[in-house]
């Protein structure tokens, strides 16, 4: 019954993380923290200028991510807007945000 009760909890936590893009760990260079939230893609573009990278999440197309290169090597800012409105953002990505295998799951 534990193990029941373990997978059940690991399965429920799984799911909480379907629809978002996977990044890989973010930074804390304070880049992100020029955009406010509820912000939209051009008033994003004003603060970090133009997108590097945009892909629109397969499962949910009111919800797209978008990647701000700066710096030198470049690190992303990823910026993830739904209804056309900033709703999370993040800083020192090496890679473009992606939903990446969410098309085929």
């Amino acid at each position: 019954m534990p193990r029941l009760a373990l997978a059940l909890t690991a399965l429920l936590i799984s799911a909480c993380t379907v629809g978002a893009p996977q990044t890989d760990a973010p930074g804390n260079d304070g880049v992100a923290q020029k955009l406010t939230m509820g912000v939209t893609r051009a008033e994003a573009e004003v603060a970090l200028g133009t997108e590097a990278g945009f892909e629109r999440n397969p499962k949910n197309f009111d919800e797209s991510c978008v990647s701000y290169a700066y710096g030198n090597g470049p690190k992303y800012v990823h910026a993830v807007y739904r209804g056309g409105k900033l709703v999370s953002r993040t800083d020192g990505h090496r890679q473009l945000c992606t939903y990446g295998t969410l098309v085929s799951a």
